[in-house]
């Protein structure tokens, strides 16, 4: 009985071993003969990728929530070189695409600096090496993409027809047709196009610049998606990305735009790729830091069709943490821009018709802690058309481009009197009741044969009678500064200039012109001779004095706040991404104390409300809601041309708010801009009363 138990045990065995062997062998056929050749080309074609996902940026907000700058959901064509096969196939894939491009006008990326037509010529000055002066004056050179580009071409070319040292652009362009197996026959258009596209390539296969994507074009659309899908390009990929919005039309120049990387060798150690777009000017490069977002990674796998299998965010191996990407934060400006389109639309209508020459100009609005209300530079432009008008805005000879709020330099003429007058009070060279007599001619100098004389005397052959501090302003009256100046002094003149911010950054995140205020500092920064006279006229705002519009308006906030000098800034608060938690709320930074004897402050500041009241733009600030306090200035620029047009002001008299400063060039009289401060005032108290005034039930509040 046990035998024969064995023996049917063993057969069983056998015939369960025969089984398996059997399924084992039709497997190991089906997928080696039935099938062999799928599974061989998708084990051979399935390309593992990892990709960078861009965050997008933060949005740009206004003092009160409005959006500013936000972003846009569109698309974008990656180039993969690794799925476009031979060099052959790659080449007509490109030709192919770049023909798309033509059709759709579709603008591709391309920095190879090299014209796209012939006869080829480069397009910048220094294609191989950047010359950087650094602060001893020392030369620092710095080899270009281009050069790490013609260093491997001549590595390439040494055995065959060796490049010379700096090639010309069409030897240049030549080479490259010859390294990247451009086949003749293609036009010379064409291959210029193919190069620039394949000089992209190379640069991100090099190890600097490896991680980096080739983002081929940016926001496309649907049309453009369709063809480029109906041709089957493989290794042309269509991305879903963000572009810049713009949701005002206004503050151009403030807010700045974004663009690709110029200078790699400026952001690649901060974790930047060559894909992204970073902040180029304005509030868009100042705050990059808060807007930018934090870039994620997708592990991808393509089938040999180009098309995707499989994907998942990629897991850092040293946190197990998936890498998602985070957008940038949200920054809060002080910016209002309903004030700022008030402003724009005010110099718009005004500077044309107010000489035959006005055409330029430029005010700023600040609040008493350094605070950047509104900032405006006439002509200005839409944000949004940009790029899309960047040559004809460069040539325009208005010069729309130039931001002459924070750039441009005029002389301050009689607006800088009060800067005297302060420092003459505070160092008791002159009293609040002290009468200086206006004799028409100031004879000081009584051997100088060209005498200076006020203007008032100049114009009507009158004089200002005797006049204090306060009147001296009301009637701008030339002696009065004149003596006043002489017994203060340049040093002391510069001295108080410079803690008022005059002649020197005010400290805002954006650009802005440095000035001068003039002295034997300055005449010699000239080449000139400093004599003692010229203190007269450098204490009326004239000489080698030169500040910007955004100087003048701080230093008014500082003058009328009671000497308390803070750095301007356009930085409010900055809000995570969703707008739920505030991050970061500035806090004004006090740069000085100039601690100004109230009295005196006053004594100034009554000369400035008698302009207001008493002067020729009276009749503008008459009817506003609130006291005003102003100081016309007239700066000569050219005999032959209309005097610089300068205002600032202050308001309200008794507890200041905010401060103005307007430069119209070649407007002729100060008091002519004072229609368009008269504007700003009537808007801004307007809009903060009802923002004051009592919800009323079922009633926006703004």
């Amino acid at each position: 009985m046990d035998v024969k138990r064995f023996h049917l045990r063993s057969r069983a065995m056998l015939v369960m071993l025969a089984a398996a062997f059997a399924l084992l062998l039709w497997t190991l056929f089906d997928l080696q003969v039935v099938n062999g050749s799928y599974y061989l080309e998708q084990s051979t074609r399935k390309i593992a990728n990892t990709e960078t996902v861009q965050a997008a940026r933060g949005a740009i907000l206004d003092r009160y929530g409005r959006a500013l700058v936000s972003n846009r959901a569109t698309y974008q064509v990656t180039l993969d070189l690794q799925m476009m096969g031979s060099t052959q196939n790659r080449n007509e894939t490109i030709l192919a695409l770049l023909q798309v491009c033509e059709e759709q006008g579709v603008e591709w990326t391309d920095t190879l600096p090299v014209t796209q037509a012939a006869p080829f010529h480069y397009t910048v000055d220094s294609p191989y090496t950047v010359v950087t002066l650094g602060e001893d004056g020392t030369e620092s050179r710095t080899a270009t993409r281009l050069s790490r580009l013609v260093d491997s071409l001549k590595l390439w070319t040494q055995k065959k027809a060796p490049l010379p040292q700096d090639p010309s652009a069409a030897e240049l362009i030549w080479s490259l047709r010859t390294w990247f197996e451009v086949d003749e026959s293609v036009p010379e258009a064409e291959g210029r196009a193919l190069v620039g596209v394949l000089y992209e390539l190379f640069l991100r296969s090099r190890d600097i610049y490896k991680g980096s994507g080739y983002i081929f074009a940016q926001d496309v659309d649907v049309n453009f998606i369709t063809v480029v899908k109906e041709r089957r390009l493989i290794g042309v990929r269509i991305d879903t990305a963000t572009v810049r919005e713009y949701n005002t039309k206004y503050a151009a120049h403030l807010l700045g735009q974004v663009g690709a990387i110029q200078n790699w060798d400026s952001y690649k150690d901060k974790g930047y790729s060559m894909n992204d777009t970073v902040g180029v000017d304005g509030v868009e490069r100042a705050f990059e830091e808060i807007l930018r977002g934090t870039s994620g990674v997708k592990d991808v796998d393509y089938n040999q069709n180009g098309k995707i299998v499989s994907e998942s965010w990629h897991v850092d191996p040293e946190t197990g943490e998936l890498q998602v990407p985070k957008p940038g934060e949200t920054p809060m400006l002080t910016l209002d821009i309903k004030l700022q389109e008030v402003v724009e639309e005010s110099l718009r209508r005004h500077i044309p018709g107010m000489t035959e020459e006005s055409q330029k100009g430029a005010c700023v609005v600040v609040d008493m802690t350094g605070g950047v209300l509104a900032s405006a530079s006439f002509p200005s432009y839409d944000p949004a058309e940009y790029y899309t008008r960047y040559n004809e805005l460069l040539e325009d000879p208005l010069q729309p481009l130039h931001n002459k709020a924070l750039q441009g330099l005029y002389a301050p003429g009689s607006t800088f009197k009060m800067a005297v007058a302060a420092g003459a009070l505070e160092e008791g060279f002159i009293t609040r009741t002290e009468k200086i007599e206006d004799t028409g001619r100031y004879k000081h100098y009584e051997r100088v044969e060209d005498q200076p004389m006020c203007w008032y005397y100049r114009q009507y052959g009158r004089t200002h009678g005797y006049v204090n501090v306060s009147e001296a302003i009301r009637d701008s009256c030339n002696v009065y500064f004149y003596e006043t100046g002489l017994r203060l002094g340049i040093q002391k003149i510069d001295e108080y200039a410079a803690r008022f911010g005059l002649g020197r950054t005010t400290g805002l995140e954006l650009y802005e012109a440095v000035g001068e205020v003039a002295g034997p500092e300055s005449s010699k920064n000239h080449g000139q001779t400093w004599y003692e006279g010229e203190t007269m006229y450098a204490a009326i705002g004239q000489g080698n004095t030169q500040v910007t519009p955004i100087q003048l308006a701080n230093y008014v906030a500082t003058l009328v706040n009671g000497g308390n000098h803070y750095r301007t800034h356009l930085l409010k608060t900055v809000k995570s991404s969703d707008f739920s938690q505030v991050i970061e709320e500035y806090e004004p930074e006090l740069l000085d104390r100039l601690e100004l004897d109230p009295a005196n402050v006053e004594a100034v500041k009554k000369g400035m409300g008698m302009v207001a009241a008493e002067g020729s733009a009276a009749g503008y600030f008459r009817d506003l809601p609130v006291k005003v306090g102003a100081k016309t200035g007239t700066a000569q620029v050219a005999r032959d041309q209309e005097a610089n047009a300068i205002l600032v002001a202050f308001a309200p008299y008794d507890d200041p708010e905010i401060a103005i400063s307007i430069v119209v060039e070649r407007g002729g009289s100060g008091s002519l801009v004072a229609e368009i401060a008269a504007e700003i005032f009537e808007y801004y108290f307007a809009a903060r009363d009802a923002l004051e005034a009592p919800a009323v039930e079922n009633t926006m509040i703004r």
